[in-house]
This record gives structure tokens, sequence and C-alpha cells, in this order.
């Protein structure tokens, strides 16, 4: 059902603050992806929105002002001195008509969802504005049913090192109606009874109760205002709990402002490093989702393993051997391998089908002067010879070098027709030995790599 609008000619518009600099990965917002630049792509995000009449980028660097104009849609330039988006995003909203909703789009979220953006702009239709005179630092006095000044968006967390325990990542605390209660760059609310079980920790407590992550929330930068209040916010006085965590949102709740948080519809990925910047290219250009693995992957990783070996084996492993392996074996094996601090995991996901490859890697079990190892690289057979191999192999060695290792090892099967794969991308034979496959010993090669930072 379509929500009523108070105003039914309202503008809607969507503002994106897109500027240059960026301390951890200058330039990104002109970084091509697909043959255009990762703005572009955002803003075309925010154009699928059905709910939006315009999109606007607000700039302060003339090549990005070029490279949208250019690219036939329309960008504003503003004062290089602001110091949020928020600040941007207002000296736009002062020359909009009265009365309009401003979206604001971050410019490093291209794989926004469209309809992420609608549920947040129906959201702030759904009810009326303050009453005339009721201000955020009034709303203590709101009206029941009145609508909140902000809607903001969010998404479960998943991972405990990569999300909760990174203090990049945000997290905030809604209460049951949506109402946010607080935003904070640490894990919040605490686990306390779940600590208790487990001495007190609450990492071990989450790490062995992965229920426990329901209850945490990752933020979304994407905030929907009416185009008064968001005026009148950028001009309230910095706050306590603002400067403290960096947050400009607290500031809102600390003047008295309702935020409402929704869910949002699908993942997003912002993009902040070189990391974050090849795992979007990834799924913008193939459609394919490289990410590390989290613990409810594993099934599914196991079932990968089993399938693509029982399909890309058959015929060479002994029928007996492909018959008898389990799901359950090869979760056991992931399961107990994850104990080692050396060891990852990486998947490749597609959106219709899910996990279809992985690979894991970690302190060598093979003989030799080697620092790590792969021990296992497995696409489905539907997957393979699409090139998504070498990209996932590619992202494995980047971690191996960001962990300070350079001499790589794997084994292969003699008889594997996969080995010219390795050997393609410069693995030397360095080695031989033998695998038991049921009661048949089989013949396998040792292949290594002395620098694999040069992959």
């Amino acid at each position: 059902m379509e929500p009523t609008r108070e105003n039914p000619i309202q503008n809607v518009i969507a503002v994106i603050p897109a500027r240059y600099a960026s301390i951890r990965l200058p330039g990104k917002m002109l970084l091509p992806i697909a043959g255009k630049p990762l703005i572009l792509h955002t803003l075309e995000r925010a154009k699928a929105a059905r709910t939006i009449d315009r999109v606007i980028v607000a700039t302060d660097d003339e090549r990005i002002f070029n490279a949208v104009f250019e690219s036939g849609n329309e960008a504003v330039m503003t004062r290089a001195d602001h110091k949020s988006g928020s600040d941007r995003i207002a000296e736009v909203a002062e020359g909009l008509p009265e009365g309009s909703i401003i979206v604001n789009v971050q410019g490093d979220e291209p794989l926004i969802s469209p309809e992420t953006i609608d549920r947040a702009v129906e959201a702030i239709l759904q009810k009326p504005a303050r009453s005339k005179g009721e201000n955020a630092t009034t709303s203590s006095q709101t009206k029941k049913g009145d609508g909140p000044d902000i809607v903001t968006v969010c998404e479960p967390l998943t991972s405990l090192h990569g999300e909760l325990l990174n203090f990049n990542v945000v997290k905030v605390v809604f209460a049951e109606d949506g109402r946010a209660l607080y935003f904070s760059r640490s894990p919040t609310p605490f686990p306390r009874e779940a600590s208790l079980r487990h001495g007190g920790d609450p990492n071990r407590a989450l790490e062995q109760e992965p229920d426990l992550f329901k209850h945490f929330r990752k933020h979304i930068g994407l905030y929907v205002y009416r185009r008064e209040y968001l005026l009148e916010f950028t001009k309230l006085p910095q706050t306590r709990l603002e400067r403290f965590e960096s947050l400009e949102q607290l500031r809102a709740l600390e003047h008295g402002a309702v935020i409402k948080v929704i869910e949002a519809v699908g993942r997003s990925i912002g993009v902040d490093t070189p990391e974050d910047f090849e795992r979007v290219k990834g799924i913008i250009e193939t459609g394919i989702d490289f990410r590390t693995a989290m613990r409810e992957d594993l099934l599914r990783i196991a079932e990968v393993h089993v399938e693509s070996w029982q399909q890309s084996f058959a015929g060479i492993a002994p029928d007996d051997f492909l018959a008898g392996m389990t799901v359950e074996k090869r979760l056991a094996a992931y399961s107990e391998r994850r104990r080692d601090e050396q060891y990852g995991m990486l998947v490749a996901e597609h959106p219709e089908a899910g996990i279809v490859g992985f690979a894991d890697f970690g302190t060598p079990k093979l003989p030799g002067n080697f620092d790590a190892q792969i021990f296992s690289f497995y696409f489905l057979p539907e997957f393979q010879r699409k090139g998504l191999g070498e990209q996932l192999f590619r992202r494995c060695v980047s971690r191996i070098v960001k962990n300070g290792t350079t001499k790589l090892c794997l084994d292969s099967l003699e008889v594997s027709p996969y080995r010219a794969f390795y050997e393609k991308l410069g693995g030397k034979v360095v080695g031989r030995s033998s695998h038991k496959l049921g009661d048949k010993d089989f013949a396998t090669v040792i292949y290594g790599w002395n620098d694999v930072s040069n992959i």
C-alpha cells in the first residue's frame, strides 16, 4: 500500500555528498568500475528508487563535478570547508523548495538497494511532520503520532572481528518501535548474561553463541530528513557524545530528535579501503561477491566441497571414496582448521545460487620452507572456467601478503585436471608426495611460489 504523502506534490530529492579527498582511499569516487566512475553507480542506484524525484551530486571537486555533468546528470559545486556530508547537503537544501524531503545517500555506497531508499522515504512520509513550533529541541513534548525527524537504516551484523569489534563499523541500538536509542563504534548492547556463562568474556560468548548476533545491528549511513529539520540540525552546536564518538547523529539524539531506524533490503558495502573497492568491483562486474567466510557459511562450504569433488573427480577418484564423502566430515574439518590463528577462508557468493566456491589457507602442513599453504580451492563445475578462480586466488594471495608472508605452497593430485590453473598463476613443482583416497594411493605434486607478492 502506498503511503499517503502530506503534500502530494512534495519533492523527494536525493543529494549525494562526494569529496575527492579520502584518508584511506583517495579519489575513490572516480575509481572505475565496469567502465564508469564509482560515483555514477551510486547515482544510478538512487535514480532507480521509485520514490526519488531528483538526484543531485554535491561536491567540492571539479573532477567529480565534470564526471557527473558529462554523464548527463545533475551536480552542484559546494564550499570546500564543510566539516561533514550533512553540512554539504544543507548548503544544497537551502536552494530547494520548502517542504522537500532530502535523502542523504553516501557517495561511496554503489550497492545501496533502491528498495532500501524507498523504505526509508516511505517511513518519513507515513506520518505528518511536527506541528509548527515543535522542533528537535522540544521533541519530548511531541504529540503521539508525529513523524520522526530523521529516518536511517541498519542491517544485521554477522562477524565478530570484521564487524562487531571493528570501530570503523557503527552500531545502532533501537527500541521495539524502531526509535534509535544510541549509536556507537563499540559493541552495544552488552551481552551480560551470556558473558557470565563464559567466564565474564563477552568475545568468547559471541564466538560460542552465534545466536547472540541477532541482538546487534550495523548502522548504514543513509538518512532521510524533511528539509526544514536538516537546516535546523546543521545549525545545532556539537555535543559531548558527538565529539567523543565522532558520530554526528549523536548530536541529533542529544538535542532531542526522534530518529527512526528501518531494516535495509539486502546488504550494502561502503567503499573505504582498497579491499572494499576490489570486493565491490567484483560484485558489479561479475555478479560474484568475494568475501571473508563467516561461521554460518561453513555448512554451505562443506556442501560445495563434497559436490565439487563428486562431480569434478568422477572417473578419477575411486567411486566408493566419492560416495563416502559427507558434509558432516567436511564441516568438522573446517571447524577444526578455524582454531589456527593464521587461518583464513574466502568464499565466492552468487546472488541467487549462494556460495559457489571457496578457498582456505593457513600455517603450512607440507614440507619445505613455506610461510602459508592453500588447503582447499574449489568451485562448483558450472562456475568454473569463467575467470572466477583466478580472482579468488588473487584475493587469497592479497590476504596472505597482508599477513606478512610471501612463500606459498599447495598440493594437487597428479591426475587433477586443474594443475594447469596453478601453473598459469606461476606455481612451480617443488616436490612430490602421495595421498590415500579410500584404499588407493594417488601421487600428488607440491606447487610453490617464492614470492606471491608478484602475482
